[in-house]
């Protein structure tokens, strides 16, 4: 039986969700300086609204095709260019996905090993899970969420009397200013990977307690981005924190205990070999639920996929300082296609299904 429970749903969207904010908020950073806690926190409850009325919709309509509800709302030719926005966004993301593990690993922990490596040994064992289909990637998911989990409840032990919560203050010196805004639209960006957990929504066999399991999901996420961001500026200082690429990877550098336990970054390369595999193998799913209702697929366009993210990410993955400009405007890219278009064109869904 190819199904799922709505209890499944809670890896998945944790899968989708954590990492992204969790390895790289120095974008978040530099813009939003004391403040990018205070806009996380914005963020978040801006997103739980957000994924409630997605959801919502789709439930109440018994409606979890995503191509369909496009048509349904725009018409063919603009649903069309909309739904290719969609899939150019999931493109870019799987190439987020393989950039990231391959960079944070080799500027930060193996330097002499090429990011090319990393990059292979990436998209090469997602293809093989792609492959064997939901039921290998919900399997996948669910053991690598809980062993990132008691990972990171493990690192906010052991790096708590290395915060400095003083670090967190003053708030909003200058009101709610233009950079407040823009750092907040970011995180909201970077939390709309959220939207590509509908594919997995459509085949919950019991969906009725999948709004509540849901929310489960997205307020584990919400309260881990919050302590996360919180434990960074709390450790650096915005300032410092905003110049370090990846600062979970050097905060937890270091933990120190008895002159013996230490090496704390180990739990770190867990969460981020581990999320980003499986970020990349959700989107990758999600993605070819969407292009099979696209358009047609053959048995190699995993393949072809594959191979069209191997090749940029060769290149991207090589230049930190190009990489994380083109990650500022990724978020923006997120904002706009996982969030806003979406909000739109569900809304309009809503409105034309409420008359019929």
């Amino acid at each position: 039986m190819d199904k799922i429970s709505s209890k499944h749903l809670i890896f998945i969207v944790l899968g989708l969700c954590i990492v992204s904010l969790k390895t790289y908020p120095t974008i978040l950073i530099k813009t939003g300086g004391t403040d990018t806690w205070i806009c996380m926190i914005a963020a978040s409850i801006l997103v739980l609204f957000f994924a409630y009325f997605i959801f919502k919709t789709c439930n109440s309509k018994n409606n979890f095709l995503i191509t369909d509800i496009y048509y349904s709302s725009t018409g063919k030719y603009l649903g069309n260019f909309l739904i290719f926005l969609l899939l150019i966004t999931y493109y870019l993301t799987l190439i987020e996905s393989s950039c990231i593990e391959a960079n944070s690993l080799h500027t930060n922990m193996l330097f002499d090993t090429p990011s090319w490596f990393f990059v292979l040994a990436l998209t090469v064992p997602a293809l093989y899970s792609v492959r064997k289909g939901k039921n290998a990637i919900v399997i996948v998911t669910i053991i690598g969420i809980s062993l990132i989990m008691l990972a990171g409840i493990n690192l906010a032990i052991l790096s708590n009397k290395y915060k400095y919560y003083k670090n967190l203050f003053p708030i909003l010196v200058n009101g709610i200013s233009k950079e407040v805004i823009y750092t907040t639209l970011k995180a909201l960006g970077l939390y709309g990977f959220i939207f590509a957990a509908i594919p997995f929504a459509k085949d919950v066999a019991n969906k009725k307690h999948l709004i509540r399991d849901l929310l489960i999901g997205m307020l584990i996420i919400i309260q881990m981005e919050i302590v996360s961001i919180i434990g960074i500026i709390s450790t650096f200082g915005w300032s410092r924190a905003a110049v370090i690429s990846y600062p979970k990877l050097i905060q937890t550098q270091q933990i120190s205990y008895w002159g013996f336990l230490e090496n704390g970054e180990l739990y770190v390369m867990l969460q981020i070999v581990g999320g980003w595999y499986i970020k990349y193998i959700l989107m990758f799913y999600s993605m070819l639920e969407i292009l099979k209702h696209f358009t047609k697929l053959n048995k190699y366009t995993p393949y072809f996929i594959t191979l069209a993210v191997i090749i940029p990410s060769f290149y991207i993955s090589k230049n930190i300082f190009i990489f994380f400009k083109a990650l500022n405007y990724f978020s923006y890219i997120c904002l706009v296609n996982f969030i806003i278009i979406p909000l739109i064109v569900f809304t309009v869904y809503n409105i034309k299904t409420r008359k019929t």
